[in-house]
C-alpha cells in the first residue's frame, strides 16, 4: 500500500504541480456556470428592460415559477399581480408585467387565459420563437 504523503514525483517534490492542480480543482469547485439557461436569460433581460430590479436574477426567476404556480392553482391573473405587488416593492404596472413575463417565459399556456382587467400586461415573448 501506498504512503500517499511520502509521495515523489520523479523523485522529487513537484510542489508547483501540486499547488496548480488543487488550485484548478478549488477553481472548478468555486466556478459560477458559464451561462444561464436561455428562458432565465430572456426573462430578466425583459424584465429589466422594464426598468423591474429584484435583488438578484434567481430570486426574479423563483418568483417567476411562483407566478406559474399559482395560476395552476387557477388563481386570476389580476390576483397574483396584486399579491406580488404586495409582497414586493413593485408597483402595480410593474407586477402586472412581471407576471406577463412570467407566463410568456415560463407558463406560456396561460397566454389569452388571462382575466380582462391585465390584458394589456402582455409583453413581447422574451423566447424568440424559431
Amino acid at each position: 500500500m501506498k504512503n500517499w504523503s511520502s509521495m515523489r514525483f520523479g523523485g522529487k517534490w513537484k510542489w508547483s504541480t501540486v499547488c496548480a492542480v488543487l488550485l484548478s480543482a478549488a477553481a472548478l469547485l468555486c466556478a459560477a456556470p458559464a451561462s444561464a439557461d436561455p428562458t432565465d436569460d430572456a426573462f430578466v433581460a425583459a424584465l429589466t428592460k422594464d426598468g423591474i430590479t429584484m435583488s438578484s436574477p434567481n430570486t426574479a426567476i423563483t418568483i417567476a415559477h411562483t407566478v406559474c404556480a399559482e395560476l395552476d392553482k387557477n388563481q386570476e391573473t389580476s390576483v397574483v399581480a396584486m399579491s406580488l405587488m404586495k409582497d414586493t416593492d413593485l408597483s402595480l404596472k410593474q407586477s402586472s408585467y412581471f407576471v406577463g413575463a412570467s407566463m410568456s417565459a415560463y407558463c406560456p399556456q396561460y397566454i389569452g387565459h388571462t382575466d380582462n382587467s391585465l390584458n394589456w400586461l402582455h409583453p413581447y415573448n422574451p423566447v424568440p420563437q424559431w
